[in-house]
């Protein structure tokens, strides 16, 4: 921890000098449930999100200048730590062109309603998930590649990425399996956007990939008219056959005094290389206010095919403040499909911050 410590000042004092402006932040999620069954059987306890190993404590350093910076992400996923979500230098050619390298998130043109944060992050056993953001418009998000941020005039933008499979370093240079430029190429993605002012945000984009695997046509737009109301809804066309479903996601937020709802729908169509049956998701979340910080809601979340399907049920209590909230409340699940016919239940302690 020490040396952590000292890296990180080390890092602040060389950036007080090369930069504008160097700053800390951070992201965190925990989930821990003293109880849980699944099938009926004996109960067990366990630690979240599931999709980082059982905790995510992260944080970010961000230096930033007229024309170059850099962002970090470091996480404690699980008690490991790890790359986080950037790790990115970019450099701005001129008020118009911009150049990010790295591992970068790109969300100038994603979709703008997330998915469930609690029910999201608990085993898919335990708990049926809802849709999220990149249902709607896929952010982007090379790995070790580069995006091109255009932005010829206000409220028009234009992104390009490219992203490399393999770190070419990784191993004996000789042996290394590389990609070719050829299939580097076929996997670009490209897409723009335009706020329209006061009324909503088009977006379209092409995804690629290499031969024989699933590409696609994404378009998306904001409704931002009515105050309190926001309504995103997006739509992916596949353009290789027998690879994924098409899918038309639409997600709606109100707010209004104490009120909160959200709601979100999806419907895929079309054949993936298994299945040609529609498919089906539709999730809320209502919530009310009490007395601030204290509000009390619920979560109900569905998805179907072919007569499988999973549903959950999560009434739920929250503490809300500037930075963070705990919640707490009762998942109960149950599930049909190929392989199992069983109910499960949880009792999951959220945590969460940022800053």
């Amino acid at each position: 921890m020490k040396k952590l410590v000292s890296v990180l000042f080390a890092l602040l004092l060389v950036g007080s000098f090369a930069f504008a402006d160097v700053a800390i932040g951070g992201w965190g999620r925990f989930i821990y449930s003293p109880a849980a069954s699944v099938d009926g059987d004996d109960n067990f306890s366990f630690s979240g999100p599931s999709w980082a190993d059982g905790s995510r404590v992260g944080f970010n350093v961000v230096g930033t200048s007229d024309n170059a910076g850099f962002k970090l992400n470091v996480d404690s996923n699980g008690n490991a730590i790890v790359t986080g979500d950037n790790a990115k230098i970019w450099v701005k050619i001129n008020d118009m062109f911009t150049i990010q390298g790295g591992k970068i998130q790109g969300d100038v043109l994603r979709g703008k309603i997330d998915d469930s944060g609690t029910l999201n992050a608990l085993p898919g056993t335990v708990a049926q998930g809802a849709t999220g953001k990149d249902a709607i418009f896929q952010r982007f998000y090379p790995k070790l590649g580069i995006l091109l941020d255009i932005t010829p005039a206000e409220g028009f933008y234009l992104g390009a990425a490219l992203d490399t499979s393999t770190n070419y370093w990784a191993s004996d240079v000789m042996d290394q399996a590389t990609e070719l430029t050829e299939d580097t190429l076929k996997k670009i993605q490209v897409g723009a956007g335009y706020v329209i002012a006061d009324i909503g945000h088009f977006r379209a984009q092409y995804v690629g990939n290499v031969d024989d695997a699933a590409k696609y046509i994404n378009v998306a737009f904001a409704y931002t008219a009515m105050e309190g109301l926001l309504v995103d809804a997006g739509a992916k066309v596949q353009l290789e056959s027998d690879t994924a479903q098409h899918t038309v996601a639409v997600s709606a937020t109100y707010n209004k005094d104490a009120l909160s709802a959200l709601v979100r729908t999806q419907v895929g169509i079309g054949d993936d290389g298994t299945d040609d049956t529609l498919s089906y998701s539709a999730s809320t979340d209502i919530a009310y206010t009490v007395a601030d910080p204290l509000a009390i809601g619920a979560e109900v979340t569905y998805s179907g095919r072919d007569g499988d399907y999973g549903m959950s049920i999560f009434p739920y209590g929250k503490m809300g403040y500037g930075n963070g909230y705990a919640k707490t409340g009762f998942v109960y699940s149950v599930f049909d499909n190929a392989t199992a016919d069983y109910s499960s239940w949880a009792i999951p302690i959220t945590l969460e911050y940022w800053f």
